[in-house]
């Protein structure tokens, strides 16, 4: 039933599309304008103002886009994830926003947007974990990742394991272009993160980051294990640990 309402709303002009949301139960303020996107979550809610632009697929477990909140065209938000936008929050075009399926993934995620922050054009955004932005604050310009799982191999054989860890901004943080986030950062408040940088370590003091050159760090897989915490009792396909 929800595919074939999620259809409706898709093939329906905005008028319609708001009424068959509001007909199957979810909560729909006044003035809100739905393009031709699909759009399937067990719950719904959208303020007042609220605009939804065309050809986006919006695939998540709930969707709260509170007054005035803006999702452009063309964006997959797809996955058993929360999406919450404050007011005026927004989410530009053509971004790629993804959760696998429980199994691979485990227990909540929530993409979170403070009031008046932004998510351009062309992110790719992991949310095997949760991401959340404080107010005032935009990952601006093109292309940059934001990756909230990924792994470590031993020097031989086949061992490894995924570590997976939340990424946190704060207010008033400025993201340039083409920078790639590594799981489990926090950038705190009024931070400027310069274009194409890489972000692997907290950033905590206000001020201007930018990328510096690689450097070796001397680690093993057991060194890694010994820092982190084990996922247990989910059914998950491999070995996990989290960064707390």
């Amino acid at each position: 039933m929800k595919n074939f309402i999620g259809f409706l709303v898709f093939i329906s002009p905005s008028f319609l599309g708001v009424l068959l949301l509001r007909a199957s139960g979810h909560k729909v303020g006044k003035k809100v304008k739905i393009g031709f996107s699909f759009i399937k979550a067990k719950q719904i809610t959208l303020g007042d103002n609220v605009k939804i632009g065309h050809l986006n697929l919006i695939l998540n477990k709930s969707i709260t886009l509170n007054n005035d909140a803006y999702i452009g065209y063309l964006n997959v938000l797809k996955g058993p994830f929360n999406l919450e936008l404050d007011k005026k929050a927004a989410i530009g075009n053509k971004n790629y926003i993804t959760r696998s399926n429980l199994g691979i993934t485990y227990g909540e995620s929530d993409l979170i947007l403070g009031e008046l922050t932004k998510i351009t054009t062309g992110h790719h955004i992991d949310l095997t974990q949760s991401i959340s932005f404080g107010k005032f604050s935009i990952l601006a310009g093109v292309r940059s990742q934001m990756w909230t799982h990924g792994y470590y191999h031993a020097n031989t054989g086949k061992d490894r394991i995924r570590i997976d860890g939340k990424i946190q901004i704060g207010d008033n943080v400025y993201i340039g272009s083409g920078c790639i986030f590594n799981p489990g950062v926090k950038v705190g408040n009024a931070i400027h993160v310069g274009s194409g940088s890489v972000v692997s370590k907290d950033l905590e003091k206000p001020g201007m980051y930018v990328s510096q050159g690689l450097r070796h760090i001397e680690n093993s897989l057991d060194k890694v294990k010994s820092k982190l915490k084990k996922v247990k009792d989910h059914g998950l396909v491999e070995l996990i640990y989290k960064k707390e």
